[in-house]
């Protein structure tokens, strides 16, 4: 193994693997050579501690229970020669890629190199020890199922990252759909990890978005017109509401973490609001038509703009301000431990409170600037 990632058989697809760190711009390359040795962290998701741990534990010749390693070979994108006697491949040309067990083969390949610069100091280390390779004829299409069914289902990773390699899961499709015809979705949605860090400018995940689908979907199980259509007319409402709302747009970095400290219209909370408001704009569309529903909603989303002013007891100001008492009143946000900073809840409550407050504020042609009532349901 290590003489095959040593001569740049090896490889892994980081659009199939963890990936590449969200928020890094430009991208770094997807496509990585084993023999480099561990990806930087800084702008790929791995964890070297995991693999170092590995590494030690065959060096000091510790019994370890390693999985098998997997190797996949892309159909039509190599040549090899298969001997059915001596039931060996031959490889002449193209990459062996790794849609799994990426952090054993660095570990082994670390052991190897370490052992082989000072054998003398590894005297219970073999390099002839043997592990089980499973071999694949996989697609790249499949390579990301593959890991979609071997890291999310019996022990998940970032749920973002599997939902994005997957092709099985209808929401998943449909969330990356809307990302596709959303002109402010684009580019905005963290596809790899599943929080939002300060420094990560991007406006939701793609877990986040799945969910939002879950609300605004008629089912779990859609089929390709359903899909169309239903990512049309999610993509045109989301377009409509970042119209009114630039914080769902793209941000740099320091307008996001800004908004994000004094705002709730970007939270992962706040989302399911929306979709509960994507939800009514589908059904208008059925009942009134494609030109009456989009006038009427541009109208409607009008009360949720900055511009509005809301008063609140003795609070006046912007909708979404995490100051508002009414997210305090309807459990959307509260105190932190010091009691200053206000912290955001992401409950299924919150969520539900989200989206009945929306939908009554949106639902009177002329919304009152006193919106005490909104927090008694």
């Amino acid at each position: 193994m290590a003489d095959a990632a040593e001569n740049g058989l090896l490889w892994t697809d980081q659009a199939v693997q963890r990936g590449i760190q969200p928020h890094m711009n430009p991208q770094p390359p997807r496509e990585l050579c084993l023999t480099n040795g561990y990806p930087d962290s800084k702008s790929y998701v791995f964890d070297g501690k995991n693999a170092d741990d590995i590494a030690e534990k065959l060096l000091n010749g510790e019994k370890l229970f390693l999985s098998p390693l997997i190797w996949n070979l892309r159909p039509g994108e190599f040549e090899a020669y298969w001997d059915d006697e001596a039931k060996s491949l031959y490889i002449y040309s193209g990459r062996i890629y790794l849609p799994d067990s990426h952090h054993r083969h660095q570990a082994i390949l670390k052991a190897v190199r370490t052992w082989r610069s000072a054998k003398k100091d590894f005297p219970k280390f073999s390099g002839d020890r043997q592990f089980k390779v499973e071999l694949y004829f996989l697609t790249r299409e499949d390579e990301g199922n593959y890991f979609f069914d071997k890291n999310q289902r019996p022990k998940p990773t970032a749920k973002s990252k599997a939902y994005d390699l997957t092709t099985l899961d209808d929401l998943s499709l449909l969330a990356k759909m809307v990302i596709e015809q959303s002109k402010n979705l684009s580019n905005n949605v963290n596809r790899v990890t599943d929080r939002l860090t300060a420094g990560n400018p991007q406006v939701i995940t793609l877990s986040t978005l799945r969910e939002m689908m879950k609300t605004f979907a008629p089912s779990e199980e859609l089929d390709a017109s359903e899909l169309d259509g239903l990512a049309a007319v999610a993509a045109q409402f989301y377009d409509m509401l970042a119209a009114v709302r630039p914080e769902l747009r793209q941000q740099p970095a320091a307008q996001r973490r800004k908004a994000r400290e004094t705002l709730v219209v970007d939270s992962a909370v706040m989302m399911h609001g929306f979709a509960a408001l994507m939800k009514d704009f589908n059904n208008d569309l059925a009942e009134l038509g494609t030109t009456k529903a989009r006038r009427e909603w541009s109208t409607k989303l009008k009360a949720l703009s900055a511009e509005r002013q809301y008063k609140f007891k003795q609070w006046k100001g912007d909708l979404f301000e995490k100051t508002n008492p009414l997210w305090r009143e309807v459990g959307v946000v509260k105190p932190g431990r010091d009691q200053r900073k206000l912290t955001v809840l992401n409950t299924g409550s919150a969520r539900g409170e989200c989206g009945r407050v929306l939908r009554q504020l949106v639902s009177i042609s002329q919304p009152p600037s006193d919106i005490a009532f909104l927090a008694q349901g």
